[in-house]
């Protein structure tokens, strides 16, 4: 039977990508956990790249389903190859690298490819730079090159473990600790440990992660091709123990990794009385999601539920809006979800958080916000559940010290703001995504970058494989864009 049932499953145990290779035709590999898609990619030496019935002719029958056969396209004649195709994953998010990780892939190993090709050799894949603690499993003249984190086999080759017209579990699983390459349950080769194992494009390295190929000098995929099929491929955040890597071994078996790999959906019963009226304000790739659990608000939480990473991989719906605290007038919150534009600093310890939002057509509010004096305004962050209801949860607050309204030919716009002191500094580490730019002014580090729902001051942040302290979040939205700076003091 498979290992896991469903992707909750497989998540729930640290898988973080995992490609099933069950599309029936096109170049479109889904990752169906981090939605780090591959394609399948042609390339051409000196003949035409490959048309789109040769890209469907790459999907085959499998033991588990359905794969992707990388020998389908080629020409057989020995030195002259004219076409190939490779999975190849695209620049991903620049996150920062694995302290443990285990590979796993499901491949068929039709040949040799110097068999088929002289003077060529296989790369059955490389993940990331491999002078920068990435992964890469090399065939050439019947011996096998292998490099994990900052070690490599070096001048001490492997002998083949790659049986023509079989079926391997190819498994790479390291930490500070060691790091092992296994076929079919046994220990191949081991190398001695890594704390880091980057797997991931980088702005400098944009096309160096590949199933079924290795960069290659100008033409970076000829000569390190692969001639067999892949049925699957997976990628945990954590090491696997060796009877875990002996049960992963299917043998040949016809079984899938995860039973059903369809997008997670759950039964959650949301807070009735949670208004969600008028709930947006930046709408950004609007695709509904739904989550696993009711995850309430929180106010100044030290520690902190990544729930987000736990929804399903893609294109989500995110939703702003401010709340106006009503406890200390003895009323309940207002919620406001069309503000037009809101602004922010996050700030800890001795040092005062500010938000300033922006409250187009007020005058539906100017009798509540009045009444709600000594409240407190709330930012929150949300995401929309297939229900159409929306799960938020606080990204900061301040007091409500100040409203400044304006008043336009048909309706009021109203300035909110205040400023809060005394937060406690937070824990943990977040990796910073959608980088745009990343500077040094009088030697501390600046980043600006996506909006992150969990990070807080204290905490360290990751860019470019640089980490310091967030010692201040400012954050800016409107209409039109979104975005952070986060920066070091």
């Amino acid at each position: 039977m498979a290992k896991y049932s469903d992707l909750a499953a497989a998540t729930a145990d640290g898988i973080v990508h995992h490609w099933p290779m069950d599309e029936a035709s096109g170049t479109g590999v889904a990752d169906v956990v981090g939605g780090w898609n591959a394609e399948c990619f042609g390339d051409s030496f000196s003949g035409p790249e490959l048309s789109p019935a040769e890209y469907d002719a790459t999907v085959v029958a499998t033991p588990g389903g359905l794969g992707r056969d990388m020998a389908v396209n080629w020409d057989g004649t020995s030195g002259d190859l004219e076409k190939i195709a490779t999975l190849r994953l695209p620049q991903s998010e620049l996150l920062p690298a694995f302290s443990a990780i285990t590979v796993r892939i499901r491949y068929f190993h039709t040949s040799l490819v110097e068999d088929v090709n002289s003077s060529h050799s296989m790369s059955l894949f490389q993940l990331g730079q491999v002078n920068n603690y990435g992964v890469l499993i090399s065939v050439e003249s019947g011996q096998v090159f292998f490099a994990a984190g900052d070690l490599n086999s070096g001048s001490d080759f492997i002998p083949d473990p790659f049986e023509v017209g079989e079926w391997h579990d190819v498994v790479v699983a390291g930490d500070v600790n060691g790091t092992g390459l296994y076929v079919n349950g046994s220990l191949i080769y081991s190398l001695p440990g890594s704390g880091n194992f980057l797997i991931y494009n980088t702005a400098s390295y944009t096309a160096r992660s590949f199933f079924g190929a290795s960069p290659d000098g100008e033409y970076y995929l000829l000569g390190t091709t692969v001639d067999g099929i892949f049925q699957d491929a997976s990628i945990w955040d954590r090491k696997f123990t060796e009877q875990e890597i002996t049960d992963l071994n299917s043998a040949g078996i016809a079984e899938p990794l995860i039973t059903d790999t369809s997008p997670i959906t759950y039964d959650a019963a949301l807070d009735a009385t949670l208004p969600i009226h008028a709930e947006f304000s930046v709408y950004v790739d609007p695709v509904v999601v739904s989550m696993d659990a009711l995850f309430p608000i929180r106010f100044q939480a030290a520690a902190f539920q990544d729930w987000v990473s736990k929804l399903p991989p893609t294109q989500i719906q995110e939703l702003y809006r401010l709340v106006l605290t009503g406890a200390p007038d003895g009323l309940d919150d207002l919620y406001i979800g069309g503000i037009s534009s809101w602004q922010a600093t996050n700030q800890a310890g001795s040092r005062s958080a500010y938000v300033q939002a922006v409250i187009p057509a007020a005058d539906q509010y100017v009798d509540d916000i009045e009444a709600r004096s000594n409240g407190e305004l709330v930012i929150q962050k949300g995401y929309k559940l297939a229900t159409g209801q929306v799960q938020f949860e606080e990204i900061l607050r301040s007091a409500f010290d100040d409203a400044r309204p304006d008043q336009g030919r048909s309706s009021l716009t109203l300035t909110v703001s205040g400023y809060m002191r005394g937060k406690p500094f937070s824990v943990g580490s977040r990796a910073l995504t959608g980088i745009r730019s990343t500077s040094k002014p009088n030697g501390k580090r600046r980043v600006f970058c996506d909006i992150d729902l969990f990070l807080q001051p204290g905490m360290t942040v990751t860019a470019l494989n640089d980490s310091f302290q967030a010692d201040y979040i400012n954050y800016y939205v409107n209409q039109t864009d979104k975005f952070c700076e986060v920066g070091e003091r």
